[in-house]
């Protein structure tokens, strides 16, 4: 863990800054289940991963790990503070959505069911 406290990287609140897990911790907002990283060959590349949408929304901050050591390193270290290392682009990330996102969504899905209804139709038939 030592080691770790070297560890310096570019996130979605730092800017051009580098920002270590430390710093990274104090910023996290509460209830946030651990430390959410993205991976990739470039910060253009992770900025633009559609991935971030959602952890964006909610306010969370993902770390850019775009070095080739950096998906090694994150597979030793696993977790920092006792918060788990997440990534961001892991199939089947959960997310704890509040009252008014799950009406949002099941309203936004009744408002399209009979277009949905129309298209099968026309498709078995």
């Amino acid at each position: 863990t030592k080691l770790a406290d070297l560890l310096r990287y570019r996130s979605t609140k730092s800017g051009e800054e580098m920002t270590s897990l430390k710093e990274y911790v104090g910023r996290m907002k509460e209830g946030q289940p651990g430390i959410y990283y993205i991976t990739g060959e470039s910060i253009k590349a992770v900025e633009n991963s559609p991935f971030l949408e959602k952890l964006k929304k909610k306010g969370y901050e993902v770390l850019f790990m775009v070095d080739p050591i950096d998906e090694y390193a994150v597979q030793q270290l696993k977790e920092y503070e006792e918060k788990k290392l997440i990534c961001a682009t892991k199939e089947g990330l959960k997310m704890d959505e509040t009252d008014e996102e799950k009406k949002d969504f099941e309203e936004a899905k009744s408002k399209t069911e009979g277009l949905c209804t129309l298209i099968k139709e026309v498709l078995d038939g």
